[in-house]
């Protein structure tokens, strides 16, 4: 572990922890050198992260060796980390050795006082700089091995950072070395990556491996190695080096016996220094001397000539291969790690590593060890460490006696957050269960309570109503405060969740005036970001609490209410679509450098409709597609139903009709179960765009009227929270139904004066074309390619192109067949490339008609004759007498004239048989 009493001589930058060229050596690979080659020379272009995966032992770190110092003679800066197992749970242990060794700059982002967010900041600044001159490359070796504080903070930055100036060149096992049949899954690194499969070296470059490793080696003893070995080097050079020692090659040897019966053969000090480390991590010599390691000195260079422990320039040290820290832990006792915990937390100086040991070390119930263990948690979670902080107070509970039931209550309750923080939803939720089951009414199962609705929604408003009817109606501020938070929750669920607003309302207003009352900040932020948000939803504006919210807010003081988020979705409701991408986007950088699991995954649903209004729809699907792993992973059920409506929209949009179908459904089964009516609403949302695709205008009509039936029970005013009223005022047109688009162009003109919203006054001004083109009036296509341009101004980019359908109609219905032209196609070229199904295909029919290469139409003479007498101004009374036929029959090739020519009435015909103008 490394410790604050670690020397850092002046060197270098780019020399952290350089691995001794002895163990650099590289036999064959000659395509996967070859990759890190290219990866190297092409580092100022800016590609993707390289990941090399395989098997424990397969050559993967030597191969990152051989890309590190190709990187390095590219003149790249590279920052290595060599993770191992052990490090894993040692809060900044990567970070530590990516930048321990950069001077004052480095060693200010591993101040022990800073908050998540302050080290991210600093990490960001810190790695910019150093990209100015030279590209960086953040080597990580065994990179599932990074500490979760770590990783995030990696996360964070290489999301913000270009690939030209800083990128990963990282190794992944593939399978646990001591279950080989349990894959290792490749965590999430936030970028793009590619991934390098390190597969069985050949059997000839394995037998030069071996012998050049093991003088003496016969080469068919060499060969028998190699047979054994499977194509694993490790493997291979274990087996050699058994075969010298122990005389003979036996069959049945792992490769992890190989390498604990090596370990085993060690000096007395040397395999007290491998204990050490493996359960310690990286140890200076000062360390290691105070761990009971009497001559540190000796057992390390031991070490070092067996190829089973190195040192780093900064006299740090650390196994050879991180394999050999797996084998040593295989092979030690509950009661070896005890004893060897109990050393290092007398001899280590950082307090939270410290605090690690204590927990491992202390078996019985102890309040001080509980206490600094409690302590240790709250610093590890400011810090962006959850999993680790629930790990320590999950020990703090078991070390608190019995008879002290409210630490022990609140203790429970800290680890309860910090495992929904980390992700673990499901054992946050168990433990709120257990603590529900055990605590009697008053203000700590009123906690317990309040934590619970904001993990599951299931019964919450039950919970709540019951919550704060327990409370005493008297009592101090402590329990006005917790009062507070039950009303903002419970009005957070009823308007942001159900729908309910009115109800919500008084119970979020009733909040926010105790919040104001005892300066209570974070009840304020939430409570008046609820109130200006359900407002919205209601369609009145309460912009002056939403900002205010913000101002408050800290975010990670609440598992799920953050203001900023709520910000952003009004953006997006409103039209202000870049300041909602900025922000979604700040938010999750935020949880990231916060370490909130729980939040990451909704925070890919917010990015998601934001593309999908954007018309981005890959970027979208990718959004969907990793937050639903995420939310899978955590066991929310909540968040993949949230998932389902984005995923929905998308499938519908592109005529899949299975996934549609399944993700509408999955959002009914919400609705009725929960109470969530406004997923019922999105439901309707998806059906209605899949009948759209489908071209069944008429029954998309249907479902998106469905959808505003919904919303209308429920009072919300606002067109964008479920964006159906738009789309249905298309499908009316596109069904004929002038009457319904009157109606509908109406409401949206409402709503744009009661609002004042870009996209919803965009979207009344679309509607009026619509209107306007249906009922024949010249001015028509002037208000629709004034709303195209507002809506395309403002990147809705398919709400544009499925206008510009009607743009093109309108065009030709007043032969301005050149004027629309340039939207016909900017039309085609958005629902093509987004392949939006149904439109895209009418936009390609219209775009024809516009540019006059649609197929010429077969009319009969009769038919053609009738047209002709039609254009020149004639009655159909008038044509029968002409043609010497009943007025009903002209009526009825008219209508085949129609259909042939898809027109849909006597104007349009006029115009489409006048001379195009300009």
């Amino acid at each position: 572990m490394a410790s604050s009493d670690r020397p850092v001589p002046a060197r270098p930058a780019d020399s952290a922890q350089r691995t001794p060229v002895a163990h650099a050596r590289l036999q064959g690979r000659a395509a996967e050198r070859g990759i890190l080659d290219a990866y190297a020379a092409g580092l100022a272009d800016g590609g993707p992260s390289l990941v090399l995966v395989g098997e424990a032992g397969i050559g993967k770190t030597a191969l990152w060796r051989y890309g590190v110092a190709r990187c390095r003679a590219a003149g790249a800066l590279v920052l290595e980390c060599p993770a191992a197992e052990e490090d894993h749970e040692l809060a900044a242990q990567g970070l530590r050795d990516l930048i321990g060794g950069e001077g004052g700059r480095g060693l200010a982002i591993l101040a022990p006082d800073l908050t998540v967010t302050e080290r991210a900041r600093l990490l960001l600044q810190h790695l910019a700089a150093l990209a100015t001159d030279a590209p960086v490359v953040l080597a990580v070796d065994d990179v599932q091995w990074l500490d979760d504080l770590t990783l995030r903070l990696l996360r964070f930055c290489l999301r913000r950072l270009p690939p030209a100036r800083v990128t990963l060149l990282a190794t992944a096992r593939t399978w646990s070395a001591l279950d080989p049949a349990r894959a290792v899954s490749l965590p999430d690194l936030g970028v793009e990556v590619n991934r390098v499969e390190i597969g069985r070296m050949p059997a000839r470059d394995l037998v030069q491996l071996v012998l050049g490793a093991q003088a003496g080696l016969t080469r068919a003893r060499a060969r028998e190695v190699g047979r054994l070995a499977h194509g694993n080097p490790l493997f291979a050079l274990e087996l050699a080096r058994r075969g010298r020692v122990l005389t003979g090659c036996e069959s049945g040897v792992s490769l992890m016996s190989a390498l604990g019966d090596r370990l085993a053969s060690l000096p007395d000090d040397t395999r007290q220094l491998v204990r050490l480390l493996a359960v310690a991590g990286p140890l200076s010599i000062p360390v290691l001397r105070s761990a009971g390691l009497p001559a540190p000195e000796a057992a390390v260079r031991f070490g070092v000539s067996s190829d089973t422990v190195t040192v780093g320039d900064d006299f740090v040290v650390r196994f050879a291969h991180p394999l050999l820290a797996t084998a040593v832990l295989d092979r030690l006792t509950p009661l070896d790690r005890r004893e060897l915990h109990a050393a290092l937390a007398d001899a280590v100086d950082d307090i939270d590593a410290r605090a690690v040991h204590l927990a491992r070390a202390t078996i019985e119930p102890d309040t001080g060890v509980a206490l600094a263990l409690a302590e240790a948690a709250r610093r590890l979670s400011r810090r962006g460490a959850p999993r680790l902080a629930a790990d320590l107070l999950a020990d703090s509970v078991r070390l608190t006696p019995r008879t002290d039931a409210e630490t022990r209550t609140r203790r429970v309750l800290a680890r309860m957050r910090a495992c929904a923080t980390a992700g673990d939803l499901g054992a946050a939720i168990e433990l709120s269960e257990r603590l529900l089951a055990e605590l009697e009414p008053g203000p700590l199962r009123a906690e317990a309570i309040a934590g619970r609705v904001e993990l599951d929604f299931v019964d919450a408003e039950q919970f709540l109503r019951a919550t704060l009817a327990e409370l005493p109606d008297d009592g101090g501020a402590e329990l006005i405060r917790l009062r507070g938070r039950l009303l903002g929750l419970l009005g957070w669920l009823l308007t942001l969740h159900l729908a309910r607003i009115a109800e919500g309302l008084e119970f979020a207003r009733a909040g926010l005036a105790i919040g104001r009352l005892h300066d209570d900040a974070g009840l304020t932020a939430q409570a008046a970001a609820t109130v200006s948000t359900a407002s919205l939803m209601a369609g009145a504006r309460e912009d002056a609490l939403i900002d205010e919210a913000v101002a408050l807010d800290v975010p990670g003081r609440h598992m799920v209410m953050w203001p900023r988020v709520l910000l952003a979705r009004q953006q997006l409701w409103d039209g202000r679509l870049a300041e909602a991408r900025a922000n979604h986007e700040a938010m999750y950088r935020r949880t990231v450098a916060l370490g909130a699991e729980l939040q990451r995954g909704y925070r890919f649903c917010d990015l998601a409709h934001v593309e999908i209004a954007a018309g981005r729809l890959d970027l979208a699907a990718r959004h969907v597609e990793d937050g639903t792993e995420l939310a899978t992973e955590s066991n929310d059920r909540r968040a993949v139903t949230w998932f389902a409506y984005p995923a929905g929209v998308l499938a519908a949009l592109r005529s899949d009709e299975d996934a549609a179908r399944a993700q509408a459904e999955l959002l009914d089964d919400w609705a009725s179960r929960v109470g969530d009516r406004p997923r019922s609403a999105m439901a309707w949302h998806i059906r209605g765009t899949l009948a759209m695709s489908r071209r069944d205008w008429n029954g998309g009509l249907g479902r998106l009227l469905g959808a505003i039936d919904v919303l209308d029970d429920l009072g919300v005013e606002h067109p964008g929270l479920v964006p159906v009223l738009p789309q249905a005022v298309l499908c009316a047109a596109m069904a004929e139904e002038a009457g319904q688009v009157g109606e509908l162009a109406g409401r949206l003109e409402r709503a744009s004066e009661a609002l004042r919203a870009p996209w919803v006054t965009a979207q009344a001004a679309a509607a009026a074309g619509v209107r306007q083109w249906l009922q024949d009036e010249p001015e028509a296509l002037d208000t629709l390619l004034g709303a195209w341009s507002r809506l395309s101004a403002l990147g809705y980019r398919l709400d544009a192109a499925r206008l510009g359908c009607v743009v093109a109609a309108a065009g030709l219905r007043w032969g301005q067949r050149r004027r629309i032209r340039s939207t016909v196609e900017d039309a085609v070229t958005t629902l093509t490339q987004q392949r939006v199904a149904g439109w895209r295909e009418l936009a390609g029919e219209l775009l024809d008609r516009v540019a006059g290469t649609a197929a010429a139409p077969e009319l009969t003479t009769t038919e053609a004759q009738i047209a002709e007498l039609v254009a020149a101004g004639r009655r159909n009374r008038e044509i029968g007498g002409e043609l010497f036929v009943s007025e009903s029959t002209v009526e009825s090739h008219l209508t085949r004239i129609y259909r042939k020519l898809g027109l849909r009435n006597r104007a349009e015909l006029v115009h489409a048989l006048r001379p195009a103008a300009g």
